[in-house]
């Protein structure tokens, strides 16, 4: 049985699926906060030329001279990544693998594609907040890591498939905590979907888990092959 396989048995047999994912699953998408590239400068071009802003990460905690200049780029930003976000094939293959299992986000992605595209918000964990709660995001992180750890804890002797996709290797927020989480728990597996230096699996977990390495996109169709 190769890798796809397996892990596709793996999930199909979870009791409940952990979606945990970074700005790999938005470069995805098409959407990457930390680039300077022809979409920014197309929807930000004018953020670059007045302050030297170089990408939608650096533009989201700019000092802004006025909070209305502050406000004028969170418009855009909305305009361009939530107000007319469509739910891309990346998305609705996601939530074909996922099926009817139980499961949970933890992301940190503040772009709130997960909700956009159907998943629920009381299952999500945005690590850092979100595009819409920028200012103060605290009361509502705290809410959902409690809503997250009462998932974890009703799961705990059971068997969960943690699918991570487009985390950076030595990401210390999601990624370590999830695989010090399946070290721990022995009915619990890892698949890892990312770019070839980007797989990290420490030999703690290797036997209960998968790293497939290549886009994100491609990996779903993969998985979903005989569906």
């Amino acid at each position: 049985m190769n890798e796809f396989k397996t892990a596709r048995n793996w999930l199909d047999n979870a009791d409940a699926v952990i979606i945990s994912a970074g700005n790999g699953l938005s470069i995805t998408e098409g959407y990457n906060i930390f680039a300077h590239d022809e979409a920014f400068m197309t929807h930000f071009g004018t953020f670059y030329e007045r302050y030297g802003i170089m990408n939608i990460l650096q533009g989201a905690f700019y000092n802004y001279p006025t909070v209305a200049e502050r406000d004028a780029f969170y418009k855009v930003l909305f305009d361009y990544m939530v107000d007319h976000y469509e739910s891309t094939p990346v998305f609705r293959d996601l939530k074909q693998l996922v099926g009817d299992h139980e499961y949970f986000v933890v992301t940190s992605n503040g772009n709130m594609h997960f909700q956009l595209s159907g998943f629920d918000e009381e299952r999500i964990f945005e690590v850092e907040g979100n595009f819409g709660n920028n200012q103060n995001p605290m009361p509502m992180i705290q809410k959902q890591q409690a809503k997250f750890n009462a998932f974890v804890q009703k799961y705990r002797s059971q068997n969960v498939v943690i699918l991570e996709l487009g985390i950076g290797a030595n990401n210390q927020l999601i990624k370590a905590l999830l695989m010090q989480l399946v070290a721990q728990s022995l009915s619990y597996r890892y698949i890892t979907l990312n770019l070839p230096h980007e797989i990290n699996i420490p030999a703690a977990i290797e036997q209960r888990s998968i790293g497939l390495a290549g886009s994100i996109d491609d990996h779903f169709k993969e998985l979903l092959k005989n569906d």
